[in-house]
């Protein structure tokens, strides 16, 4: 099993807590999901990547790194993927998932602040979330009163944090918010990244997300057969690797 220590030093995650965290995750993979009976043959996939979550798939993003290549995390699927890829960037989601630290969280956020918004703050102060420290911006997207006070408190712990402000209806003036929000994050991720959309990366970018969204839709979608082919753990499994991978 190859030895990731110097990486994740290198990237200032506090290995003590970080071992914990990972020894904790992987007995409660092993109980939740290979645990289960008849797992179709495909799933070996995705449990593969899962036992790099924080190894190979690190490496991969700091060998993206080093071609030149932004890494860009975001906390949620309302941040256009495509766009980064279109400027040839690497597009992943953050640690957010799980009741991690939120002891240290309530040092800045209030206790009754939700549980996403805690577990956010809880990976970034206890120093274990190696996608977060990868990134060279991370886009936080105000979808809610509670993360536009929090990204305001996050500001200063992070490296590069851009807001995009996200309409909460469909009108007409809502979509001329949206497309001047997508405009100016086509300019940030141009500036950091050095490089230009064009229409051509931009096609390429968007047929490549509807494919992977296709994907899960079709998973969704032989859920209905009776009995269903794949587990409702292990569907999940799959949209979140969808997240990361």
């Amino acid at each position: 099993m190859t030895d990731y220590t110097k990486m994740w030093e290198s990237l200032g995650l506090d290995i003590k807590t970080h071992d914990a965290l990972l020894a904790g995750l992987g007995k409660a993979y092993t109980d939740i999901f290979l645990s289960q009976k008849n797992r179709p043959e495909g799933m070996k996939y995705f449990d593969f990547v899962m036992s790099e979550v924080h190894g190979l798939r690190i490496k991969e993003l700091m060998d993206a790194k080093e071609q030149g290549r932004v890494i860009i995390g975001s906390y949620c699927v309302f941040v256009p993927e495509e766009l980064v890829l279109a400027v040839d960037g690497v597009a992943v989601g953050l640690c957010a998932g799980a009741e991690f630290n939120f002891e240290g969280a309530e040092t800045l956020l209030p206790r009754n602040t939700c549980s996403l918004i805690k577990s956010a703050f809880g990976f970034k102060l206890g120093k274990v979330c190696p996608y977060l420290e990868s990134c060279d911006v991370i886009v936080g997207e105000n979808t809610c009163d509670g993360k536009k006070k929090a990204y305001e408190i996050m500001g200063p712990l992070v490296k590069d944090l851009y807001i995009m402000d996200l309409p909460q209806t469909k009108s007409e003036m809502a979509k001329s918010v949206l497309k001047e929000e997508y405009r100016k994050f086509i300019e940030k991720l141009e500036k950091v990244s050095g490089k230009k959309i064009t229409a051509a990366s931009l096609k390429k970018a968007v047929e490549l997300v509807n494919a992977k969204r296709r994907a899960v839709k079709r998973l969704a979608a032989i859920r209905a057969a009776d009995p269903a082919p794949i587990s409702g753990l292990d569907s999940l499994l799959v949209n979140q690797v969808f997240f990361h991978d």
